[in-house]
């Protein structure tokens, strides 16, 4: 996309979303709020899983529950999407929720586009008698979150990125710290070591015990068969790369990396453990077994992600070298 800020803008309108004639400007657009985040191929492969017909209703308490989406962009005389904004419910998204993203060009900032884009989706919502609408903002992009709080959204958490140099990272005591653990009775194996046809199952029970205790999630943990894509993608996950602490045959706790488009960079998917075993290191130890992996497969950097709040894994990443990047806001409105 080529724009040029210092050009009169005589027109700005927002349309329907065309596909796939838009998904070029659109995937262009979204990376440039954040790099290396779709693609046009990506962008088709989530249409093609998602029904063309919206089928929303209320549940028995007037809930609106379902499946809907609208996706519109801002589009100047020229033809060029500066815009993109896009409001959405999955069925499995808790009763009366709805999600959004939106997003402005850079160079076209402060000539109102935001507001036409986020007064589409709120009334989208309104329209459907949502009750609540969420979206994020970045919070490396200035004037961001000041905006969507004049607009009543407040802030319902702040996840940041965390990068590990694995060059710089140490890692004495790590032999001390797991015998400390497996003396109590508790193993640490990977998924690849499982037989049993119902692993994925415990891994996803598991998942939504401890999701319930993150700040850095939100609503509801997804249906198995929609959890399963997100935390074991095909394409980037590997079962020797799923490490799991147990005790007997109870799963316990869980660690997840996949690998990411750059070589040497491995991303942390995912570590929850249970709440009665929490505070005797197993996080730490999921974490560090992960680390080593990573490391023997010739990786040089982790990556992983936080929210503000979570002060039990801001220590242990902290304690393993991580430092904090970029992130975003999640927000939050009643509508």
């Amino acid at each position: 996309m080529s724009l040029n800020k210092s050009r009169e803008i005589t027109s700005i309108h927002l349309r329907e979303m065309k596909v796939p004639n838009d998904y070029e400007q659109v995937a262009n657009l979204l990376n440039i709020i954040e790099p290396g985040s779709t693609t046009v191929e990506s962008l088709k492969e989530e249409d093609s899983q998602i029904p063309a017909t919206s089928l929303l209703k209320r549940d028995e308490n007037g809930k609106l529950v379902g499946f809907g989406r609208t996706r519109v962009v801002a589009e100047n005389i020229e033809g060029l999407i500066v815009g993109y904004g896009a409001s959405f419910r999955a069925p499995w998204t808790d009763p009366g929720q709805i999600g959004s993203v939106f997003c402005v060009h850079p160079d076209f900032r402060g000539q109102g586009v935001g507001n036409m884009l986020l007064s589409h989706i709120e009334q989208w919502g309104i329209d459907h008698q949502a009750s609540e609408l969420s979206s994020i903002v970045m919070d490396w992009i200035d004037d961001s979150l000041p905006f969507v709080q004049k607009r009543g959204f407040k802030v319902d958490a702040h996840i940041f990125d965390l990068v590990l140099d694995l060059n710089q990272y140490d890692n004495s005591g790590f032999e001390d710290s797991i015998e400390h653990i497996t003396n109590s009775g508790i193993k640490f194996i990977t998924l690849a070591d499982l037989q049993s046809e119902d692993s994925v199952q415990k891994l996803y029970d598991l998942c939504e015990e401890t999701f319930k205790d993150n700040p850095g999630q939100y609503g509801s943990i997804a249906p198995f068969e929609e959890w399963r894509k997100e935390f074991l993608p095909e394409l980037v996950s590997r079962n020797d790369w799923v490490f799991i602490a147990v005790d007997g045959e109870q799963f316990i706790g869980v660690t997840v990396i996949l690998t990411t488009e750059e070589d040497g960079e491995i991303y942390t998917n995912y570590t929850g453990v249970l709440r009665s075993y929490r505070g005797k290191g197993i996080a730490k130890a999921l974490k560090r077994l992960s680390i080593n992996t990573a490391i023997s497969y010739g990786a040089h950097t982790m990556l992983t992600d936080a929210e503000e709040n979570n002060a039990p894994m801001q220590s242990i990443n902290r304690s393993l070298g991580y430092i904090p990047g970029k992130g975003h806001y999640r927000i939050i409105k009643h509508l």
